[in-house]
């Protein structure tokens, strides 16, 4: 009867096929799930790497920012440097050859306070570009620069600079930004 039903399998024969079968399926499910982690810690170190390169975007543009503006004040300051003791000798005596705007103003004497602001005034707002004005934070450094201050502990320009610099800007600029602090015209 064996010969006749060959064509069964025999259940102790078809167990270790099964089992066979079972362990090659359990074998590739365990290639899978190795590969899917190695995946994963793949894209997680490259998700890494980009947060890495992000801040470092991030570092540089901002080094790059500090180190203009500081480049910019540097030229700022060196624009208005003059020696203190020419400074009344060009006020004294106008040029001719160019056409002078301005406002005459005889002074008994020109202290060295006195010459950096007229000297700023001339450097940062005689021919400024309305739609780029000057910061007043440049301005502020540049006197600082001039005059030997110190700024402050945070960076920012010392308050004798920034007093200066509010001091010298023209009125016209201080309407535009909203930063003419003045009392209604009934109240003076």
């Amino acid at each position: 009867m064996k010969e006749l039903n060959a064509w069964i399998p025999d259940e102790t024969e078809s167990a270790p096929l099964k089992q066979a079968a079972g362990a090659v399926s359990d074998q590739r499910l365990q290639r899978i799930v190795a590969e899917v982690r190695r995946l994963t810690r793949s894209i997680e170190i490259k998700d890494r790497q980009l947060c890495e390169l992000r801040s470092a975007l991030a570092h540089s543009a901002t080094v790059h920012y500090s180190f203009e503006d500081r480049l910019q004040r540097e030229l700022e300051s060196l624009r208005i440097m003059m020696p203190g003791d020419t400074v009344p000798g060009t006020w004294a005596k106008p040029r001719s050859d160019q056409t002078q705007e301005g406002i005459v103003v005889r002074l008994p004497y020109v202290t060295n306070v006195l010459s950096v602001l007229f000297d700023a005034m001339c450097v940062f707002w005689a021919d400024c570009d309305r739609d780029h004005l000057p910061k007043s934070a440049t301005v502020a450094h540049a006197i600082d620069e001039r005059l030997g201050l110190s700024s402050q502990q945070n960076g920012e320009a010392s308050r004798s600079g920034q007093a200066y610099a509010s001091a010298i800007r023209p009125d016209w600029v201080k309407e535009v930004d909203n930063r003419h602090h003045c009392r209604p015209t009934g109240m003076r």
